[in-house]
């Protein structure tokens, strides 16, 4: 089990890094899906950005 980070005297919960991470794979594949046009297949486009969110994220976490 991780335990929290220590930034500066602050304890933070290892979710918020899984966060950071989640972030910094979401918006390069996000870029991606615009370039090729994906909303044209995507019913409701910011309900899919947060279902790939949570799935990103649920991944990251299922690793650690």
């Amino acid at each position: 089990m991780i335990k929290e980070i220590n930034i500066c005297g602050v304890f933070v919960a290892p979710f918020a890094g899984y966060l950071l991470v989640a972030l910094l794979i979401f918006f390069p594949l996000r870029m991606l899906f615009d370039r090729y046009a994906i909303q044209r297949w995507v019913w409701h486009r910011p309900l899919f950005d947060l279902s790939v969110f949570v799935i990103i994220l649920s991944l990251i976490g299922l690793m650690f």
